[in-house]
């Protein structure tokens, strides 16, 4: 059998052996992680999408005012794009925000298309004394050649405060 002093020189060496083993394996896992966001990356966020804050938009025929929950769209490479988008009143804790629709919409934009302005109009919400507080949410998927993206997490506008 071994003498105990012979495990004792060739355990560092064992640990060495197994250390760049493991560095090794390591090294060539590191090819793999690299190329997967790649992939995703074809037909994922070409495209800059964002909810901008909503604006007074004028009064409809009853006199009630409107609201502009506007979007802001930009693709940097020949795209369709689906977003979906929520509509909202702020309301204060303990009560919850208010849901006031939801919309969707669908383009084909490219580098030439520049930025591109998706308005969508809609009556302001009474909902309680005093103002409102008016917000919205986004999410997009983007798609080309048949293949899309999975849709972003929502991106939130900044609210604002409208006088009923």
């Amino acid at each position: 059998m071994f003498k105990a002093s012979d495990n004792k020189k060739s355990s560092p060496l064992r640990r060495k052996l197994a250390l760049l083993s493991v560095i090794g394996l390591g090294m060539a896992s590191v090819p793999v992680a690299l190329a997967a966001p790649a992939q995703a990356s074809v037909t994922s966020y070409a495209c800059s999408v964002t909810p901008l804050k909503p604006i007074f938009a004028g009064f409809n025929s009853s006199g009630v005012k409107l609201v502009d929950y506007r979007i802001q769209v930009r693709c940097y490479s020949d795209r369709y794009v689906n977003i979906t988008q929520q509509r909202w009143e702020e309301d204060d804790w303990p009560n919850g925000d208010d849901h006031l629709g939801t919309s969707y919409f669908s383009r084909h934009l490219n580098n030439a298309s520049g930025y591109v302005t998706i308005s969508n109009i809609r009556t302001l919400v009474d909902g309680e004394i005093g103002n409102e507080e008016v917000y919205h949410q986004i999410q997009w998927q983007e798609g080309t050649g048949g293949v899309w993206s999975p849709y972003t997490g929502w991106r939130y506008s900044a609210s604002t405060s409208m006088s009923n």
